[in-house]
């Protein structure tokens, strides 16, 4: 374009140097005309060679003068031709530099453009991995409520992909209950600009996921309304939570009432027998009671010596079962004397309450397979609890108890006429303090634990415990144990007590040394232990008892109490384990815990006593280390 420019620009300039030129020629030649026009035109045939050479020399002249006057025209042109071509090549150079500067701005700017560019489009994709990263559904519509843009997550949580749920119909996944959603969303928004709730959508493979959904109005800069954004979470196991956390919070409330209703009980279950204790016991210094009176009273308060160690041993017990250290010890036992033993304190618990109750038992085991291998205590005990509910519950009628071989399964039934439970109450009878009627106005006694006790030892045992019943008519309670029968297979474990009672016993050889920190107690294992002639020698303490050995070779057992001060009973055997290897030594403790039996034998014990001590259980046990004379 430049280049072009300077072209036309000097053309031009050429074009008007040649005009003025001809200008120039076309004046000469007229002033030349007017001068000589008199001598010339009128005269041209008879022309002089005088007046020729004049005219030819005046045009000369002239022409001279035009020439000079062009080539003056000409170089002055020229000169300004040159200056104007400067000119103009300084300003092409000056326009080309600039159109270089140009170039590279433009080259420059198409750079930018495309780091810009590039920079954009980064921007739009990490925005875009970013909301399909998002756990919760983010979606746009547009004011006719078309759905315009989505990310991924609403369809991992109803477990379709885009095109399933892009041609179902939304209202057809809602629940039943949460079709008025979209008819409340659009009032919301229309009036407030925004609508909170929570939404239920049907899964692909059949349950509902639980939403909470937000969803908000889009305007533009001139506040046109441009669409709504929704966005919505998976609560699903959020509400799990919640449902459990409730339902745990009722259970402990309820557990909470259960316990203070328990505790309100054991208190009056223990007061109650331990009021009879206490008050025969005041009776019994009277010095005007015959034998049969002193029989009675001694009867009741041995009975309520009976039930409160039941009590406390089913509270214990409970405990033990909540830990899990209840362990099942088989041992070779006879079934039908277990039988005999519980129909005879079912029998005595009727008489002593003075109630109208048939008590039959039908033995359909065979006599000769009697001898099974059980743990003889939890048998018994699960037995008693179960003989005990029939007779309370049972205000006249009858008691039936039968036994028999099913299968490869010993089946115990226990049948009674009583007041029987309700059917919404016999889910729970096994539940741990429960009982149909509650508080003080119950007529019953009872902690509501035995049932609970009976269930887990059966369980134990690998057997299983069922309840049939009907309120006003009664209950049957059955269940069922592995049959273990008893060979030559030996025993897992040695049971101390054989409930013998020895009718003779001279010791009175023997030296036996009682070590126990209360007072009472040593006067009552004196007392007990004066019919069979044995020595007693007594100590306080650990440290005393060490030093009556050392003086002492001659002693043949220990009655050592576990827990007393300075040095207990544990570092006490072994301290007598270093003066004598093999002198016997009986434990004494109220500690019934099975890890607790486990140290004290391992500690250097032979055996273990579970206070409170019978004297016939004392007695086989001693029998056992101590020879008669």
């Amino acid at each position: 374009m430049s280049k072009f420019y300077l072209f036309s620009t000097g053309n031009k300039i050429k074009h008007q140097g040649h005009i003025f030129i001809m200008l120039l020629l076309l004046l000469s030649i007229k002033s030349y005309s007017i001068n000589s026009s008199e001598t010339i035109l009128p005269s041209f045939p008879l022309i002089s060679a005088p007046v020729l050479s004049t005219a030819f020399f005046h045009l000369l002249l002239t022409l001279l003068g035009t020439l000079i006057v062009i080539c003056t025209v000409i170089i002055f042109f020229s000169l300004k031709l040159k200056r104007v071509n400067r000119e103009l090549q300084e300003r092409n150079k000056q326009i080309f530099d600039i159109n270089l500067d140009l170039q590279r701005t433009n080259s420059e700017l198409l750079i930018q453009k495309g780091l810009i560019a590039k920079e954009h489009y980064e921007s739009d994709k990490f925005y875009e991995m970013l909301v399909h990263a998002a756990t919760d559904d983010i979606s746009f519509y547009d004011r006719d409520w078309n759905l315009k843009y989505t990310n991924s997550a609403l369809y991992s949580m109803i477990g379709l992909d885009r095109d399933s749920n892009n041609s179902l119909d939304p209202s057809t996944l809602f629940h039943s209950e949460d079709h008025e959603y979209l008819l409340k969303r659009d009032q919301a928004l229309s009036n407030n600009g925004f609508f909170e709730s929570e939404l239920r959508l049907r899964h692909k493979q059949g349950h509902y996921v639980n939403l909470s959904t937000r969803s908000v109005t889009v305007r533009s800069d001139i506040g046109e309304v441009l669409g709504a954004l929704t966005i919505s979470r998976d609560i699903t196991r959020l509400k799990q939570v919640h449902e459990d956390f409730i339902k745990a919070s009722v259970e402990a409330d309820a557990s909470n009432r259960l316990k203070s209703s328990f505790l309100a009980n054991i208190s009056h279950e223990i007061r109650t027998p331990l009021n009879s204790v206490v008050g025969f016991s005041n009776l019994l210094l009277a010095n005007d009671l015959t034998i049969e009176v002193k029989e009675e009273y001694i009867e009741n308060i041995n009975h309520n010596s009976e039930k409160l160690l039941q009590i406390i041993g089913d509270i214990i017990d409970l405990s033990r079962l909540e830990s899990s250290q209840i362990e099942i010890t088989y041992e070779e036992t006879s079934l039908n004397q277990i039988v005999n033993e519980i129909i005879e304190e079912a029998r005595q618990d009727i008489r002593r309450n003075e109630k109208s109750i048939i008590l039959n038992v039908k033995n359909q085991f065979e006599d000769n397979g009697d001898l099974i291998f059980t743990d003889r205590i939890w048998l018994k005990r699960v037995l008693n609890h179960l003989m005990d509910n029939a007779v309370k519950f049972t205000l006249d009628g009858s008691v039936e108890f039968s036994y028999m071989l099913e299968k490869e399964n010993i089946a115990f039934k226990i049948k009674d006429t009583g007041i029987g439970i309700n059917n919404e109450n016999l889910g729970r009878i096994f539940e741990e303090f429960r009982q149909e009627i509650d508080g003080h106005h119950r007529p019953f006694e009872g902690l509501g634990i035995g049932l609970t006790l009976a269930k887990e030892v059966v369980e134990r045992m690998g057997g299983k415990i069922f309840v049939m019943s009907e309120k006003g008519v009664g209950s049957e309670f059955s269940f069922y144990l592995p049959y273990r029968p008893a060979g030559s297979t030996k025993t897992k474990f040695k049971s101390l007590g054989n409930n013998q009672v020895l009718a003779t016993l001279n010791w009175s050889s023997r030296k036996c040394l009682l070590v126990d920190d209360n007072k009472d107690v040593l006067i009552y294992l004196n007392r007990i232990l004066l019919d069979t002639g044995v020595t007693i020698i007594t100590a306080r303490s650990g440290s005393e008892a060490i030093e009556i050995i050392k003086i002492t070779p001659d002693i043949d057992v220990v009655l050592l109490d576990m827990q007393m001060p300075e040095m207990n009973g544990i570092q006490a055997t072994k301290e007598i384990r270093k003066i004598r290897k093999n002198l016997p030594i009986i434990a004494q403790t109220a500690f019934i815990f099975e890890d607790d039996k486990d140290i004290i034998l391992e500690a250097g014990c032979d055996a273990c006593l579970i206070k409170p001590i019978r004297k016939d259980h004392l007695l086989t046990v001693m029998s056992s280390f101590v020879k008669s004379d």
